[in-house]
């Protein structure tokens, strides 16, 4: 009986895409007749959806597998119950395990910038004893003026 019913549909949808298309190459601006040709395009789609099931279900049947359920439509499954995120997850060691991650970061970069100030006060101490023995360094020179000024003048 299913296959009759497919064949059945398949039948009355193709004959109503092809005066669909008809109705639209007599008129091409004639908006409700291009929206009616697309509605029977996707009828016929899902009537060819219909047929690939069937035809994977008989290839089933013939190798001796486990039959294929019939895949039912969106709008006819019933909606599963949407549970919180938190009731799925352990959001609450989630977040405890971030902030364990965030006080070893901190605590790795406090420990390097430890490490760069006792180096930089070494190099200071390096450097003031070494500038005790430089000799004075000589007066700098006056900034130039710029070429506006001299422009002016």
């Amino acid at each position: 009986m299913n296959e009759e019913n497919t064949a059945q549909r398949l039948q009355e949808t193709a004959a109503k895409c092809l005066s669909s298309l008809d109705a639209w190459n007599k008129d091409l601006k004639d908006t409700d007749a291009r929206e009616g040709l697309l509605e029977a395009v996707h009828e016929l789609r899902k009537v060819t959806s219909r047929l690939e099931i069937d035809i994977a279900m008989n290839d089933r049947k013939v190798v001796n597998a486990k039959p294929l359920p019939v895949p039912t439509h969106k709008s006819k499954m019933n909606k599963k119950d949407n549970k919180p995120l938190s009731e799925i997850l352990p959001v609450a060691e989630i977040k405890a395990a971030g902030e364990k991650r965030k006080i070893k970061i901190e605590e790795e970069k406090q420990a390097k910038r430890d490490q760069q100030n006792q180096n930089n006060d070494n190099a200071s101490q390096d450097t003031s004893a070494e500038a005790q023995e430089e000799k004075p360094k000589a007066p700098r020179k006056p900034r130039r003026k710029k070429m506006e000024d001299k422009g002016e003048e």
